[in-house]
């Protein structure tokens, strides 16, 4: 029997004719009525609830009764219970055998009469019959069945009581099988000569106590209603009635299969399980009486079936008697008890149903349940400690944002959203490095953050699609790397990619939980000491995969630093950027030919009016190598084109004269260059026109010229401004370990890589529910970008696979060597975003778990978002809470209260949680 099948429409049918029924057997006094048409109160749910298995347990013992067990062997079963499981067997089988041969001559009933003349003029009559010989071949056949009851284990069933059992046999005979004839085989058998045994047994639960009488939970009511009550299917006198309902439900299969029950049913034998409440007044929805009157009708009709079935079965040794009648519609009749009984308790669950989305408006989705926690994290913490969106603006203090960054969640919606973390953020006490290759590492400062982040999951499906996005302005730019933390002070970068005027970057991220505490100890409590101590470092492993790292380097910055220009001279000079950095992803120009290198005392104009000029012959050059190619290209098709007698291509003046008119670079404090002398107006080539292709290629050194003359002393009419804040001294790897003396003590607050063990303790100690599961953040192999080539251009959509993206890491790791030549300069205008990220799940779906489990979702969620929140922030429970929410929080989690000592700082062991 399935305890959640259920069909409503069918069920109501079959409460309908009982409530036709029990109007008849109650007294005028009493109204019954449908449960949906009488006010209750919750309580009176469970009231029904458990009436229907008690109605039900003492409606099948009188089914056993029927079949045989009295009150002795009860008593039997009940002391075989104490000590060990007590099963019920039905055992069936059937043998057909030959047993001889008849022949015999049956005539016809007519006659045929044929009249002769004979030769002399006289009559004679002849009469034809027909005799035909019949053979017959007379069979065996011998069914058995039997009843037992016996305690497990017991290989030989010494201690089997028999509840009940017949043998019969009868013969039957068939004729021949004209096919068997002509194959001169034996006659057709109409059995098989053994049939196979059927043998069903179920372990009959609820027996190791003695029946008590049947009786309403009215004379000791049990608030059922408090916190932490169980559900309808989890009180004790429906869990009892599924305990003898559940291995009773499949009997009757082991008969039905070889008797024909076209005459045998047990529908008019009254089943007492019936949810129905009284509506006559007397202050109770269930009186006592029901129960007492619907068992004495369920006797009386069960005897009067008894009645008919004995006047029409037999009762000699045939195969089908009044007795084998009477054991199935006994079975029958328990098997209608157990579906009335499992339909009931769905008919309750279903009311509950019916009134919670009543109440609501519509039944709530998981989707609905995400963005009310969001909602109700707002009034649980206090302003400073409330989640926040994961969207963040990629800029410098008191500057327009170059683009921004954000996880975005789809979850049964068009449009995503940015979810919710818990956050703590601080700016870097020592620099954290990663390696470009074998041989460079570099270094990078910056903002630091940390997020919490708590998902939930319903009976384990989940339609949560999560993208890492980042967004870009036009003529802006920034790098984006994404990675893990592999040490307190290195970060693993496995992605990297250069996100640039008005490109969309959309990077799917995967979800791979992994099992929690309690299922991770249970599962290797048994395992030898070996084994655990590889399961352990495998799940150290584990843990320390939840920190998923996300780091965005702002370029304009560094590029000031690295030219030796104030800050903000980038800013309003988009060309000159786009070229720097053409100059140094296309060209790797090193910086040493592009930094100013002119006194420190210069004004801002006149060091970018030299970084400019630099960047003009850089890309002359350029140009210069590019016509030299060209020119060399040109020679070598003209004496292909000699060799074979034909006219050379002609090498135009113009072209020949600017090849020869070649002049050297003019003095620092010239003007910009502005191309040689003697080309006719012919302008060097715009860098923007050169051919992407040619440009990735390496221009040749170009020829030896002089040295450059030192740039002139500028005398401007007024002091140079001073920068509003100092530009720190660049760092090499070997000086930036000694910033900070004690930066890489144990004690060191902004060492990520404790804190999954420390959630991981925590989560052991305080999720009683075990269903917080450490999740793992992966990058997906497909990625999105929407970019636009050009100003004029449609957005175009493309996807990046495994190659591109290997091609846009080399892109984002040449630019990021040449921004700190090669790790000898830090990265100080970086953010770096840790998430660490753990799943509450739920076996059953949203309905089930506040329905059937009588579990409220929210209380569970914002338990573990406070467990997850004392770990982030390293506060206790009771500093986070807003004001409002603090008692009713620690009414519902008495572990998480300020006498616990939950505190786990960022960089230290937390000590064990206190029960």
């Amino acid at each position: 029997m399935l305890m959640n099948r259920y069909e409503e429409l069918e069920f109501l049918g079959r409460m309908g004719a009982a409530l036709t029924r029990v109007r008849a057997i109650l007294d005028r006094t009493r109204d019954p009525r449908s449960p949906v048409d009488v006010p209750h109160s919750y309580d009176d749910k469970y009231v029904l609830a458990e009436f229907l298995g008690r109605a039900s347990v003492a409606s099948l013992m009188l089914a056993l009764e029927t079949l045989g067990l009295d009150e002795a062997g009860l008593a039997t079963l009940r002391g075989w219970a104490a000590t060990r499981s007590v099963t019920l067997r039905l055992r069936a089988q059937e043998e057909c055998s030959f047993v001889r041969e008849v022949t015999r001559k049956v005539e016809s009933a007519q006659e045929h009469v044929t009249e002769v003349r004979t030769f002399l003029g006289g009559k004679t009559t002849r009469t034809d019959k027909i005799v035909t010989t019949i053979t017959e071949y007379l069979w065996s056949f011998d069914a058995r069945h039997e009843h037992r009851r016996s305690r497990a284990p017991d290989p030989r069933e010494a201690r089997r009581a028999l509840v009940q059992g017949r043998a019969r046999r009868d013969q039957e005979h068939h004729p021949p099988d004209p096919e068997a004839a002509l194959r001169g085989a034996p006659a057709h058998r109409p059995r098989p000569h053994v049939g196979p045994p059927s043998d069903r047994r179920r372990r009959a639960g609820g027996l190791r106590r003695r029946p008590r009488a049947p009786r309403l939970p009215h004379a000791a009511p049990q608030p059922a209603g408090r916190r932490g009550a169980a559900g309808l299917r989890r009180r004790p006198g429906v869990v009892r009635g599924r305990d003898v309902a559940l291995p009773l439900g499949g009997l009757p299969g082991a008969g039905r299969a070889r008797l024909d029950l076209a005459a045998i049913n047990a529908a008019e034998v009254f089943v007492p399980a019936v949810p129905l409440f009284d509506r006559g007044g007397g202050g109770e929805v269930l009186p006592v009486g029901y129960l007492t009157a619907f068992l004495d009708e369920e006797r009386r009709s069960l005897a009067e079936k008894r009645a008919r079935l004995d006047a029409a079965f037999p009762h000699d040794g045939s195969v089908i008697t009044a007795h084998e009648a009477v054991l199935l519609v006994t079975l029958l009749h328990a098997q209608d008890v157990c579906r009335h009984f499992a339909g009931g308790v769905d008919f309750i669950e279903g009311m509950l149903r019916a009134q919670l989305v009543e109440a609501i408006g519509k039944e709530v989705t998981p989707a609905e349940f995400a963005e009310y926690m969001a909602f109700h994290h707002r009034k649980l913490f206090k302003p400073e400690y409330r989640p926040q969106a994961f969207s963040y603006a990629v800029r410098r203090p008191g500057h327009d944002p170059e683009g921004a960054l954000g996880i975005e969640a789809r979850v049964g919606r068009a449009m995503p959203e940015a979810i919710s973390t818990i956050v703590a953020r601080r700016d870097a006490t020592r620099p954290m490095s990663f390696a470009l290759d074998a041989s460079t590492r570099v270094s990078f400062l910056g903002e630091r953050y940390l997020h919490g982040w708590v998902a939930h999951q319903f009976s384990g499906r989940t339609d949560l699609a999560l993208s890492l996005v980042a967004r870009a302005r036009q003529f802006s730019s920034f790098l984006l790397l994404v990675g893990r933390i592999s040490s307190a002070d290195s970060f693993d970068p496995r992605f990297g990619i250069i996100v640039q005027n008005k490109d969309v970057l959309s990077i799917p991220l995967m979800l791979e939980q992994i099992p929690t505490p309690k299922e991770f100890r249970d599962a290797i409590e048994s395992l030898s000491p070996e084994q655990q101590r590889f399961a352990k470092a495998f799940r150290g492993m584990q843990l320390e995969s939840t920190l998923f790292g996300v780091c965005v380097v702002q370029i304009k910055p560094q590029l000031e630093r690295l030219l030796k220009l104030p800050p903000d001279s980038l800013t309003k000079e988009i060309k000159l950027t786009q070229d720097l950095l053409a100059l140094f992803m296309e060209h790797q120009i090193p910086s040493d030919l592009l930094s100013y290198d002119g006194p420190e005392e210069a004004e801002a104009a006149v060091k970018l009016a030299r970084v400019g000029e630099y960047v003009a012959r850089m890309h002359a050059v350029i140009g210069e190598a590019k016509l030299r190619e060209l020119e060399e290209a040109q020679e070598r098709e003209a004496y292909r084109l000699a060799e074979t007698d034909s006219t050379p291509f002609p090498v135009s003046a113009p072209m020949l004269g600017f090849v020869g008119s070649a002049a050297p670079f003019g003095p620092p404090g010239a003007m910009p260059y502005q191309g040689p002398p003697g080309m006719g107006g012919f302008p060097p080539p715009s860098p923007s026109a050169m051919p992407v292709a040619a440009g990735r290629m390496a221009a040749p050194p170009p020829p030896p010229q002089a040295p450059v003359a030192p740039p002139r002393a500028a005398a401007p009419a007024t002091p140079a401004p001073t920068p509003a804040t100092p530009v720190p001294t660049p760092a090499r790897p070997a000086e930036a370990a000694t910033l900070d003396p004690g930066a890489r003590g144990d004690d060191d607050p902004q060492d990520y890589t404790r804190i999954p063990a420390a959630l991981d303790r925590k989560f052991e100690a305080l999720d009683d529910d075990g269903a917080l599961r450490p999740t793992i953040l992966g990058v997906g192999e497909v990625w999105s970008r929407s970019a636009q080539k050009s100003l004029l251009a449609e957005r175009a959509l493309t996807d990046l696979g495994p190659d591109d993206q290997k091609v846009e890491r080399a892109r984002a790791f040449d630019l990021i060597d040449a921004l700190t030549k090669s790790g000898a300069m830090p990265l100080e205008h970086a953010s770096l975003h840790v998430v660490i990220a753990a799943t509450h799940c739920f076996d059953d779906t949203l309905l089930n778990t506040v329905i059937q489990r009588n579990v409220n979702p929210i209380e569970r969620v914002e338990r573990s978002s406070v467990i997850v929140a004392t770990t982030i922030h390293g506060r206790p429970a009771a500093d986070l809470l807003a004001d409002d929410q603090r008692e009713r929080f620690f009414l519902g989690s008495p572990r998480l209260r300020p006498d616990e000592p939950v505190r786990a700082e960022p960089g230290r062991d937390d000590p064990p949680a206190q029960a």
